[in-house]
């Protein structure tokens, strides 16, 4: 404060506006906060459920969840034409999966890669069709290892499961084709596909061409999903082992990729509540003891789920301090 000619003059600190980096930042916390920490409820009965662990089987479990990462990050790597650093990569997937807890369907984990690979000066429309393409290849791959998995486990691992009928997803596609021609017999929507959708189409088909054109990165892209699948189930055989096992890996891998897939279904972020339900009634389906599912799927999720969402927090922030986001 000064005083001059008798008039007290007050100085004000300069205050700074929130820029949007902070406002998403804040957003995402609340998020989390919301979905997250009424799990915690339950924390001394999660933990008195997997203190009985074989604790020696905990390193081949946290290898394998960490696979996870590496495939997603191959698998992203093969989805783009240009070429993606390495370190920054791998970090994104570790950032990802900690965006991926904020909203359902993996929703979060989608926006960081797109605003990801934007900064590494790839086109939006490629980005969001390689981020598609990601996507479709690990749905590929997922139903493929459905397949296999479903025949080397046997009828046995199932009992009564049977397939949705088909007829549903006929009558689907025919509501979602007759609202596409009452759109396209608007006169502004068909200006608008193409004066505005033509070109973003004809780009991102542009890049997943350049994608399918080369052998490595289509490895890369197949490869990769598969490798996010494969690692996920064998995380779930060890913790069942970590437990006394009891069940052949193909019929821990086929419970993992059913019960997996319909989870897939919940509105909540990574499935949270839906995995564990539907794991533990596959298991035990299957012919495991429920004093063995239940922790060894609590177990499972504590390396798949909880226990990264420090790291993906500490590499989101990295990720936002470097400008990769």
């Amino acid at each position: 404060m000064v005083e001059r000619c008798g008039i007290e003059r007050i100085e004000f600190v300069q205050l700074e506006r929130a820029n949007r980096k902070t406002i998403v930042m804040i957003g995402a916390l609340v998020l989390a906060t919301y979905f997250l920490f009424p799990q915690f409820a339950d924390l001394p009965g999660i933990i008195d459920q997997i203190r009985g662990a074989e604790w020696s089987w905990t390193p081949l479990v946290i290898l394998a969840s960490t696979l996870t990462y590496i495939g997603a990050s191959i698998s992203l790597a093969g989805s783009i034409p240009q070429r993606l650093p390495a370190g920054p990569l791998v970090v994104s997937s570790f950032g990802s999966s900690f965006a991926s807890k904020l909203a359902p369907a993996g929703l979060g984990g989608m926006a960081l890669n797109l605003r990801f690979l934007q900064k590494q000066g790839v086109d939006r429309a490629v980005a969001a069709s390689g981020i598609g393409m990601n996507t479709i290849a690990g749905l590929a791959g997922h139903i493929t290892l459905v397949g296999v998995f479903i025949v080397w486990a046997g009828r046995d691992a199932f009992g009564s499961f049977r397939l949705p009928d088909p007829k549903y997803f006929v009558i689907g596609l025919a509501v979602v084709a007759a609202l596409g021609l009452v759109a396209m017999a608007i006169p502004a929507t068909r200006a608008m596909v193409r004066e505005r959708l033509a070109p973003v189409v004809q780009r991102a088909a542009g890049g997943v061409g350049d994608v399918v054109r080369r052998p490595g990165k289509v490895l890369m892209l197949i490869g990769g999903s598969v490798l996010v699948t494969l690692a996920y189930l064998t995380t779930l055989y060890f913790s069942v082992e970590a437990f006394g096992g009891g069940l052949a890996f193909a019929t821990v891998g086929a419970v993992y990729l059913v019960g997996s897939a319909v989870a897939q279904a919940a509105p909540t972020p990574g499935g949270l509540g839906a995995v564990e339900a539907a794991l533990i009634a596959g298991l035990v389906a299957a012919g495991l003891d429920n004093t063995v599912a239940v922790p060894a799927v609590f177990f499972y999720r504590l390396f798949t789920f909880w226990a990264p969402i420090l790291p993906g927090w500490v590499s989101f922030q990295w990720l936002e301090r470097n400008d990769y986001l």
